[in-house]
């Protein structure tokens, strides 16, 4: 199908096998383009891994030189609290073990649910077994090891007077190594106390579960010092930055994708490698599904791949949806002329290449402008980090969510200070993009920056003008009733006339406040209901009056008009544009149906059609009521309970098994081999929750299955 030395090794040779399978279009291209993008998410993943890591395992380092330089009668411990994400616990461990190398040769990795000999044993081997230029040399062979040979080897191997490493033993599983193997072990080690020891427990929940797991006399022998590692939801944040918001990788997730993948995370292991399992599937279903996909990578390729296709390989885009569609919309012979001429199809599909490469990263840049805007408001209305508000903004029509209305109502009241310090933010996300549709955008805020630099003191000043204002400072004494006058007095019911020449002059005096003061007169006389609701009404008018709006508001206000302007023109998903299929990856269905199983189904499936999993002649059935002698015997036993009501008697079930198993008749009595291959039958369907046993009769079981009577 394409030549085999184009390709590297048998993976990639069945992968072009799988790619051809569904369309033979550029399938060389495809596969070279989806191992170009895997190749880069795998170096960003372990990249990031070791930088999140990093703090974590250097300080488990100067712990481990540390305690070499001081004798102690204890055994020093350090417990590092790795988090419940465990899939993800060997490619930790494996990187902690490559930094401990610096300080010491003798480090060994014990897994969980060993015996004390196996841990013996297993310890003293990786302890002597060392590596000089690519040969493995073994200091005590298996069959010798016990810690009085460790210790004669170790001995030998660094004299009295040298400097001595430590030996670490790590224990990647603390929960499934805690036992009486280990505290056993832990007493052995402390009995030989001229060996350096040096313990590493990574522990998936907290540090209360090493005190609980081991005895007071055991933890009574351990110095535990604890690391936490940072939580796995932000190195997740970081895999998608990187990965999946990064304009620069060419494939990109729709919102739903994005979503499911998310939440599969957060909602099952935290567990970065099952992340990237499932976006490593979708790739290839992309891939797969996509022969246009061809032009999946970087623009410069895709418009010298594009420049090589053939008529029938332009098919495959313009058998598009989101290109019929414009095409669709076209006037005149401009369609036409797409879907006859090649050139200027390949024309055109450049063009929207290059527009789409070109939207992607303003859209990117965009949603991170506006993290940076929002990232700090209360209540976290477009979310905590920045994937959220991605997802968000892949979804559409963001300026009319909401969440967003909620937003822009607290970036109206932010402070001078903050608004210069998120202006700058957002001119450093927006100015390398270097797009002529922010120019207008960026002129803005630049001028707006200068003008509040401008600004200065006197912002502060005039905002607090009318506080310090000596006329309103004075009102207050001059508003003081006398003796005897009732403290309810109604403006409505006091002349004109009352008020005095310095009151009148201080009420007139232009503050810019909206804060009214109540008149002062004489007592009023009746309480008049009426006169009382117009003198509130009143009151709540002269409350409710807006304030004269400073400089620094009427610049807020327009920079923020101005900013959701350009969101809601530029702000687009990349699914709108033409050509999006080529890119992104839009189908939530078929990637739900395949990385999230249904185990009662597949159950219900091996159990009644054992020939879907196990692909053997004598299993294979026409008819799915058929129960023959060939089926094992539990999916003779669960065809049989199908049949059964809801309370269903053993012995009536045994007879009708030991029928069909062994062909006998159904007054024949079951021989005391085929009762114990029933009973493992029983047990096994109640092991995997399909019935129990019942309360009501003791010689029978209830179903708990769909469909009983």
């Amino acid at each position: 199908m394409l030549p085999t030395s184009m390709l590297s090794g048998n993976a990639d040779q069945y992968l072009a096998d799988c790619f051809g399978s569904r369309s033979e279009v550029r399938v060389e291209d495809r596969v070279l383009s989806h191992n170009a993008i895997l190749k880069e998410a795998e170096e960003a993943v372990d990249l990031l891994q070791k930088e999140v890591f990093a703090g974590v395992f250097d300080s488990i380092v100067q712990f481990v030189v540390d305690a070499t330089k001081h004798a102690s009668d204890t055994i020093p411990t350090a417990v590092l609290l790795t988090g419940v994400n465990m899939p993800d616990h060997t490619k930790v461990f494996s990187f902690l073990i490559s930094k401990l190398e610096a300080v010491t040769p003798h480090v060994s990795l014990v897994g969980p649910g060993l015996a004390l000999r196996a841990l013996v044993q297993q310890m003293v081997v990786d302890l002597t077994t060392q590596e000089d230029d690519g040969i493995i040399i073994q200091g005590v062979k298996k069959t010798e090891a016990s810690l009085s040979s460790l210790e004669q080897w170790y001995n030998n191997q660094y004299p009295a007077g040298r400097s001595r490493p430590p030996l670490i033993i790590i224990l990647q599983d603390f929960e499934g190594s805690a036992g009486p193997a280990l505290q056993d072990l832990i007493t052995l080690l402390r009995r030989y106390s001229g060996l350096p020891f040096l313990l590493v427990f990574g522990v998936a929940t907290t540090i209360t579960t090493v005190h609980r797991a081991l005895s007071q006399a055991a933890t009574a022998r351990l110095t535990i010092h604890t690391f936490g590692s940072p939580p796995a939801t932000r190195h997740l944040d970081q895999v998608i930055d990187r990965i999946i918001i990064d304009p620069d990788t060419p494939f990109k997730l729709s919102h739903k994708v994005f979503q499911f993948l998310v939440e599969n995370f957060l909602f099952h292991d935290f567990a970065v490698r099952h992340f990237m399992e499932g976006y490593k599937f979708i790739l290839g279903e992309h891939f797969y599904r996509t022969p246009a996909s061809a032009l999946c990578c970087d623009l410069s390729t895709g418009l010298s791949r594009l420049a090589s296709m053939t008529n029938t390989e332009l098919d495959c885009v313009r058998r598009l949806p989101s290109f019929r569609e414009m095409v669709e919309k076209m006037e005149g012979d401009e369609g036409v002329n797409l879907l006859v001429d090649p050139e200027s199809c390949k024309e055109k599909v450049g063009d929207l290449m290059t527009e789409f490469v070109s939207h992607t990263r303003l859209f990117t840049g965009l949603v991170r402008a506006l993290f940076h805007l929002v990232k700090d408001l209360p209540r976290k209305p477009l979310g905590k980090v920045l994937r959220d508000l991605y997802e968000l903004s892949m979804k559409g029509e963001l300026t009319a969510t909401q969440q967003f209305r909620e937003a822009w109502q607290f970036l109206k009241l932010i402070s001078k200070l903050d608004l210069e310090q998120k202006l700058d933010l957002v001119l450093s996300e927006l100015q390398p993009l270097d797009d002529q549709k922010l120019e207008p955008l960026i002129s803005k805020l630049v001028e707006t920056k200068t003008k509040l630099a401008e600004l200065g003191e006197d912002y502060n000043s005039t905002a607090n003008s009318c506080v310090s204002s000596p006329a309103v400072s004075s009102l207050s004494a001059k508003l003081t009733a006398p003796t005897g006058v009732s403290p309810l007095v109604l403006p409505s019911s006091l002349p004109p006339s009352n008020l005095s020449t310095p009151l009148t002059s201080a009420l007139n005096t232009p503050c810019g406040s909206n804060v009214s003061s109540p008149a002062v007169g004489a007592t009023a006389g009746k309480l008049d209901r009426f006169k009382l609701q117009q003198s509130l009404l009143a009151a709540m008018r002269d409350k409710n009056k807006a304030a004269p709006l400073r400089p620094f508001d009427i610049m807020r206000n327009d920079l923020l008009t101005s900013l959701h302007t350009i969101l809601t023109d530029l702000l687009l998903p990349p699914i709108t544009l033409p050509l999006h299929e080529v890119y992104l990856f839009s189908a939530p269905g078929a990637i739900r149906r395949h990385l999230v199983g249904a185990p009662r189904a597949a159950l219900h499936t091996a159990l009644t059609d054992p020939w879907e999993y196990l692909e053997n002649s004598a299993l294979k059935i026409q008819d799915p009521g058929e129960i023959p002698a060939s089926l094992p015997d539990i999916c003779i036993g669960y065809k049989l309970h199908l049949e059964c009501p809801k309370l269903i008697n053993l012995f009536d079930w045994l007879v009708c098994w030991n029928t069909i198993a062994t062909g006998s008749g159904e007054s024949d009595t079951p021989d005391p081999v085929h009762q114990a291959r029933f009973a493992r039958v029983v047990q096994e369907l109640q092991h995997l929750g399909f019935i129990k046993t019942s309360t009501r009769k003791t010689d029978h079981v209830a179903r708990l299955t769909f469909g009983g009577s």
